[in-house]
């Protein structure tokens, strides 16, 4: 007669079997259905004090540390600058002397590199390709909606989603402690990013091309995603659960994100030369009460409540405190450019009086 402890056993390794079986046969895990930063109340959060998040080994404790660094102002600080390139060749050392290896693994001297450079302020230059909320991960606690926005930087702009083919991108990462900041500095994933990618894994484009950004913030070796499914030059497939494999060039990646700064001078909103919005129907003259900006000084309006809109692809939140070009207006409300698209919003939810 099997002891219950045994029984125990079993149920466990059954269980564990078929987690298994759900990550490799494409069961993603549930993932936010933010499309955008917001403002984060983080009172309450059963893991603001728990840096080392829900890790249970000392290399996860360690790495979950290192991400869930607080938020410092970069201004004046010493910071290394680079392009995607150059960011390549600075770790191409580490890498090859680390390929496939996690932090238990490195000997000394590779530690006593890691530990080095991990101390770094470094800022990237790369185009924005792709954005999108992060799974569940250990570092937030398993938190669903409090998570990381995880940002795919290349050194070229990008008309389509990843695809086989494609360069892999280096991984620039914003955090729940981090991600306030960089949202009262007016930073907006959809005015950055070509392409959203949602939920169900599948690929939102945002209207406009992707922007040249400069991302500054800690180095970071995530030896987590150190395996050749994680790194590589060019994606080679897509696995049954939709994620590219490779998805990334290097281990190592900005994390976390500190300051995000626009380079181009593309206005935000600017829909491409072939988009249906690009230019005014010359049926549709605005009506003799709208009041349109002039054209030589550009008006815009500060969203000062959430503002729930439609978009090509269902709906979305304007956020509190977004700056969007104004089109016209009215008594009551106001036609702003928002994601390459006009949107009329109640004038009350905005700045203007």
């Amino acid at each position: 007669m099997r002891t219950k402890s045994a029984k125990s056993f079993q149920r466990s390794l059954f269980a564990l079997a078929f987690l298994n079986f759900a990550q490799a046969f494409g069961q993603p895990p549930k993932i936010s259905e933010d499309r955008e930063l917001k403002e984060f109340d983080l009172t309450g959060w059963n893991c603001l004090d728990k840096l080392e998040g829900s890790a249970r080994t000392p290399d996860g404790v360690e790495r979950n540390r290192l991400k869930n660094r607080s938020w410092i102002n970069p201004a004046g600080a010493s910071v290394k600058a680079m392009d995607t390139a150059s960011f390549l060749t600075e770790v191409a050392s580490f890498d090859a002397e680390t390929r496939r290896k996690r932090r238990k693994e490195l000997s000394p001297g590779q530690k006593a590199e890691l530990d080095g450079r991990e101390q770094q302020l470094v800022s990237l230059t790369g185009y924005l390709v792709l954005a999108y909320a992060g799974p569940p991960e250990s570092t937030n606690c398993g938190n669903i909606d409090i998570h990381d926005w995880h940002l795919e930087v290349l050194a070229k702009p990008s008309d389509h989603p990843p695809e086989i083919g494609d360069p892999t991108p280096i991984i620039c990462e914003i955090t729940p402690r981090t991600q306030n900041a960089i949202y009262r500095d007016h930073i907006r994933m959809q005015e950055l990013a070509a392409f959203i990618r949602a939920p169900d894994l599948s690929y939102e484009s945002t209207g406009h091309p992707a922007r040249k950004i400069r991302l500054t913030g800690y180095l970071l070796w995530d030896d987590d995603h150190n395996g050749s499914a994680d790194v590589g030059t060019t994606i080679e497939r897509i696995a049954a659960n939709k994620y590219h494999q490779p998805w990334r060039s290097t281990a190592w990646e900005i994390h976390p994100v500190m300051k995000i700064e626009v380079l181009d001078d593309v206005p935000a909103a600017a829909a491409p030369a072939n988009s249906p919005t690009s230019s005014p129907s010359p049926k549709s003259p605005p009506t003799p009460a709208a009041i349109s900006p002039s054209a030589s000084v550009q008006q815009f309006a500060t969203i000062m409540k959430d503002v729930k809109i439609k978009i090509p692809y269902g709906e979305a939140v304007i956020p509190r405190g977004t700056k969007l070009p104004v089109l016209k207006r009215d008594a009551s409300t106001v036609t702003v450019q928002y994601i390459g698209h006009s949107q009329i919003i109640p004038i009350a939810s905005t700045d203007l009086k």
